[in-house]
């Protein structure tokens, strides 16, 4: 992060100031010891994250409710690249372990929707019953039985409330696929 390429970077450095003071502290307390809102902490925070600066120690949750992650500096400075070389890319999300405090992969829950209706054949469910099934957002299902709609992969059978089935197998398909 240069002075020429952002603005905040006299924030950053009083973030970065602060921090070397507190290790192990949260965006709030930084945010509190720099002098800067909390909103422009969490952001510059990411923004050092990504650029190797500053290191995030996930909060996980207590008690059912997000706690706060935890900022320290890098233990050591990140070994230099050579020039010559392409830069080195971040893990893909989708690469990731799944997060301790539940939330899905991309597309998981799409799956999850087309088990919920597989295993109910010729059933026709709401958003929000497969939603309790799953113990997921009701809003996030209904976003996913949308796009398996566009998909073929599920039948909208009814408009308002709606509620799908899974598509029917066409014999068609199968002797396609031979």
């Amino acid at each position: 992060m240069t002075a020429a390429s952002t603005p905040a970077a006299p924030a950053a450095e009083a973030l970065l100031g602060a921090l070397a003071g507190r290790p192990r502290a949260t965006a709030a307390e930084l945010a509190g010891a720099a002098g800067i809102g909390r909103s422009t902490a969490g952001k510059l925070l990411a923004t050092l994250a990504a650029e190797g600066r500053v290191e995030r120690q996930p909060g996980g949750v207590k008690d059912g409710r997000r706690t706060a992650d935890r900022w320290t500096l890098p233990a050591t400075t990140p070994p230099t690249q050579d020039p010559g070389s392409p830069p080195v890319a971040p893990t893909p999300l989708g690469d990731q372990p799944p997060t301790r405090s539940g939330r899905l992969r991309s597309g998981a829950l799409r799956q999850l929707v087309v088990g919920v209706l597989a295993e109910r054949p010729g059933q026709a469910l709401s958003p929000t019953a497969i939603a309790t099934l799953l113990d997921r957002s009701a809003g996030a299902v209904g976003n996913a039985l949308r796009v398996l709609a566009g998909e073929g992969a599920v039948v909208q059978t009814q408009a308002k409330p709606r509620r799908y089935t899974i598509a029917p197998a066409s014999g068609n398909q199968t002797d396609v696929q031979r």
